[in-house]
């Protein structure tokens, strides 16, 4: 008869599993202040890439469809507005009730908002050939921080990037 004393046991004990819940509550309380103080950095740079998407949406939209689409950037809101501009498509302008608004309106995250804008009337148009009404650039802000992220068209492709 063997002796059932030596026998090879298989599993954990609860102080092992036990254990390991510590160490993973330990190292979860460390994490928490590292993702607090991230962010505010984190919702900066995702409300200037959502401008540059919607930029670029308004351009794809335009050579796509053979219309004038653009985005007005909204200040006093902090707010994008992807639209169709069909009022006065000559004057490449967002003229609020007329042109055609396409896209819900994207609202910025707290403390974050447009430092400048250089673009007439805060807006800009893109044509069926994918160029822009003119060149200019958006400047986004943190308030809490000293962080600014830069978004540029130019005028002759259309083509935005964010610096």
């Amino acid at each position: 008869m063997a002796n059932n004393r030596f026998r090879k046991r298989n599993g954990y004990t609860m102080i092992e599993l036990m254990s390991v819940v510590v160490v993973i509550g330990i190292l979860a309380a460390m994490a928490v202040p590292v993702f607090i103080r991230m962010a505010p950095r984190l919702n900066l740079k995702s409300d200037a890439r959502t401008s540059l998407n919607y930029l670029r949406l308004a351009r794809s939209r335009a050579v796509a469809e053979n219309r004038q689409y653009g985005v007005f950037f909204d200040t006093g809101n902090r707010r994008l507005i992807l639209f169709r501009d069909t009022n006065l498509p000559l004057a490449a302008t967002y003229e609020a009730g007329q042109d055609s608004v396409v896209d819900s309106t994207e609202v910025f995250h707290n403390h974050v908002s447009f430092n400048s804008i250089s673009f007439a009337n805060n807006a800009v148009v893109f044509f069926p050939s994918g160029a822009a009404s003119e060149s200019g650039t958006v400047t986004i802000n943190h308030t809490e921080l000293a962080r600014i992220y830069t978004i540029n068209v130019l005028a002759a492709t259309g083509r935005s990037t964010l610096n």
